[in-house]
């Protein structure tokens, strides 16, 4: 009897083991439903580097369903980022290296910036996490 109650919780240990990692895989695998628009328009982007400068680009446009705010940095800016395949890293703007973090209209979106697509009038600002 002990030996079967022994392999019983060996087999729900299995069991939750494998379930939490399909739960998990399918969270790093999500993509949103949303897709990017064909173009958007009067769109700001603001880098602060955190030494003095900030660049600032006004009322542009992005087309061919390149309208995300990763797309937004790309278009103005020397980026280099990691892809981790389920997310790009930004790790440089610019030359400036930091922890780089993005805000539309002064709000931190929950999904990575080449899964956030804007809409007309928005603000995109990147800045180095302090």
């Amino acid at each position: 009897m002990n030996k079967k109650l022994k392999f019983f919780f060996i087999g729900i240990v299995g069991i939750a083991s494998f379930s939490l990692l399909l739960i998990v895989n399918f969270n790093l695998n999500y993509n949103p439903t949303t897709l990017p628009k064909e173009s958007v328009n009067n769109i700001t982007l603001i880098v602060d580097y955190k030494n003095g400068t900030i660049k600032v680009q006004e009322n542009f446009t992005l087309d061919n369903q390149k309208t995300t705010a990763f797309d937004a940095l790309d278009k103005w800016c020397d980026v280099k980022y990691v892809d981790f395949g389920w997310g790009l890293f930004v790790n440089e703007i610019d030359g400036i290296s930091g922890g780089w973090i993005y805000l539309v209209n002064n709000n931190t979106p929950n999904v990575a910036a080449p899964d956030y697509p804007l809409n007309d009038g928005d603000e995109v600002k990147w800045l180095i996490k302090e």
